[in-house]
């Protein structure tokens, strides 16, 4: 992990703060998602966070990466970042994105408020409001 104050890059994803309390996660294109990288996700918004409640917009516009069952049960339940992940905004503009993201929010049913969205910035407005 390489990070400083605004942007950190994992393996396969990168966090980048916009703003208070809300940051950015990108993956990786052509990439599957593996539950390694989930944990390692976590992790590093536990650290750049110093555990304090966040919101999440996963950017996956232009973006056809896949994610493990594994790696989505882990996002959906990881009992370490639960307590201060408090919403999670998916962006996508491709039909094999949306449905991998669908499924995540209908079958994996994560924890954490999760919607999915077509624009960035109604993400961010959702993410925004109290």
């Amino acid at each position: 992990m390489v990070a400083n104050n605004i942007h950190t890059q994992l393996n396969h994803a990168e966090i980048i703060h916009l703003q208070h309390n809300l940051y950015l996660l990108k993956f990786d294109d052509n990439y599957e998602i593996e539950l390694e990288d989930a944990i390692e996700i976590d992790q590093a918004f536990i650290k750049i966070t110093n555990n304090q409640p966040f919101c999440v917009v996963v950017d996956a516009r232009n973006k056809y990466s896949s994610v493990s069952n594994d790696a989505r049960n882990f996002f959906a339940n990881d009992p370490e970042i639960l307590p201060i992940r408090k919403k999670i905004a998916l962006v996508v503009n491709n039909m094999p994105t949306r449905m991998i993201a669908n499924f995540f929010v209908k079958f994996n049913r994560p924890k954490t408020p999760t919607k999915v969205f077509n624009d960035y910035s109604k993400a961010i407005d959702w993410l925004n409001e109290e």
